[in-house]
């Protein structure tokens, strides 16, 4: 969990940075090579190693990185010298999120019992569309335990429209009724 905080606050502050500059293209372009270069297993254990020095390791991912600019680079600097070089495909998610939140575009997380079909897919979407005033980008999850309906979460939100849900109220209204 602290390290997803960390890595938005990464990405919003390259964001921030890309957006000063109008270079959100190119800082997408060099987030994304930095990551590439990062997710080579023997050079994460060089970075990641405590007895090497850090003027080396510097020196190791500058020559790695020839074509980034040089504020991605001091980016790639800063995430070797605090420990955190394996964070960088975080924070290039979280740099997508934010890139495709300026176009008017959310991503949302829907959960129902059973595979959705295209026509039911195209009714939440358009649902959430409506709701968040934004295009909706949609990953499936399938997750039996709601029973029916579905679970949407839009970035902080989350719209509860499962048949579990639906049961647990009426149950809750039952018992208060009752008492």
């Amino acid at each position: 969990m602290a390290g997803e905080i960390a890595a938005k606050r990464y990405a919003q502050a390259v964001f921030g940075i890309a957006m000063e500059e109008n270079k959100l293209d190119k800082w997408h372009a060099d987030l994304n090579l930095m990551a590439e270069v990062f997710r080579d297993e023997d050079l994460l254990m060089v970075l990641e190693s405590p007895g090497i020095r850090f003027e080396d390791k510097a020196e190791a991912v500058a020559r790695n990185l020839s074509g980034v600019s040089p504020k991605a680079l001091n980016l790639a600097k800063l995430l070797i010298l605090k420990r955190r070089p394996g964070m960088l495909a975080q924070i290039v998610r979280e740099y997508d999120l934010l890139m495709d939140r300026q176009k008017g575009i959310e991503h949302a997380e829907v959960t129902t019992a059973v595979e959705m079909n295209l026509s039911t897919e195209l009714k939440i979407k358009d649902q959430l569309a409506r709701l968040t005033g934004s295009k909706i980008e949609i990953s499936k999850k399938i997750d039996p335990v709601i029973m029916g309906g579905f679970v949407a979460r839009v970035g902080d939100r989350v719209i509860d429209a499962s048949l579990l849900n639906r049961l647990q109220k009426l149950k809750k209204d039952i018992v208060q009724q009752a008492a």
